[in-house]
């Protein structure tokens, strides 16, 4: 079994107690719910928390095995507690050389991380430039960078088709993110109409080494691969509402009732950043009863966390 869902609520625990001045930690691990506790309040009012982990997504068989497969080569090669997210259309190494030269890649950005630290794991792909016009001012993006499509208009002359789908994670560094483009613009002057040029550029996965604190107590060394298993869309809103559904009636159906003690549900997303999740839009328009007995629902994705529920009558909000 993959790490994912104990690092998920550990991420969620440690997220807890630097945002509230608490010191949660995890008592039980075992079994289809687990439990924390205030390791300095536990019998104060909010000061134990029950927990239920699932993934707001969908993964075949296959995928599943082939990350159990990887997690174990990478523990190989770099011991420790390191949690890797795959992004939306990202596809994970086919076999050899492409396998090892993905783990050496992600090794190498793992090696910079310590504990607690974020990073992005780079992964080589081919983006392609191609020119339809010399009128206009205008580019037409596939792909990764079809967000930015404005950005890349504004670097070009003429009527641009710009192919990035082997792009699924852009990095968040602003710096890099500029130079990107203004080496798209500087490409695109030496085009020629009905001509097309092809560039590398690099994926960036995000990667987090778990941190230290009451939170990691008795945490054994892993990798997880988690994220956006391939084939799933994070982004097609019936699923998303579906799964939600199903999460938020089983884990108020597992969860038991605390003495004191709180109910919450951690969900791993599949988003390529936090800022495009889906999931809190989606409750919002839920009957609000069929979250009510859940203090906290709290989507962990992309290295970061993020209540969608809390509830006002947490004693330690009040």
């Amino acid at each position: 079994m993959s790490y994912d869902l104990e690092y998920a609520t550990r991420l969620f625990l440690a997220w807890l107690n630097e945002r509230y001045g608490r010191s949660f930690a995890p008592t039980d691990l075992e079994g289809p719910t687990w439990t924390a506790e205030d390791e300095e309040a536990a019998e104060a009012p909010g000061g134990r928390i029950g927990i239920v982990a699932q993934r707001l997504s969908e993964a075949r068989e296959a995928w599943e095995a082939r990350c159990r497969e990887l997690e174990a080569r990478l523990d190989e090669s770099r011991p420790g507690s390191y949690l890797l997210w795959v992004p939306p259309g990202g596809r994970l190494p086919a076999e050899e050389p492409e396998e090892s030269e993905w783990i050496r890649r992600v090794v190498l950005e793992a090696s910079r991380l310590a504990s607690g630290r974020k990073g992005e794991a780079r992964l080589p792909v081919k983006m392609v430039l191609a020119k339809v016009r010399d009128e206009g001012g205008y580019a037409n993006v596939l792909g990764g960078l079809s967000r930015h499509w404005t950005v890349v208009t504004e670097k070009v002359n003429g009527t641009f088709y710009l192919d990035s789908k082997g792009l699924m994670r852009l990095t968040r560094d602003e710096d890099e993110r500029a130079e990107l483009f203004e080496h798209i613009g500087v490409l695109s002057q030496g085009v020629e109409k009905g001509e097309a040029v092809e560039f590398d550029h690099e994926d960036a996965w995000s990667l987090q080494r778990l941190p230290r604190g009451p939170a990691a107590r008795d945490i054994a060394e892993g990798w997880a691969i988690t994220g956006c298993p391939e084939g799933f869309d994070p982004f097609d809103g019936a699923v998303t509402r579906r799964l939600l559904r199903q999460k938020l009636v089983a884990a108020r159906d597992a969860l038991p009732q605390l003495p004191g003690g709180l109910r919450a549900l951690v969900l791993i997303g599949a988003y390529d950043y936090m800022e495009n999740e889906t999931a809190g839009p989606a409750l919002r328009g839920f009957d609000p009863a069929l979250a009510a007995s859940l203090d906290i629902v709290a989507l962990v994705s992309d290295t970061d966390v993020k209540p969608i529920v809390l509830s006002r009558s947490i004693p330690w909000l009040r």
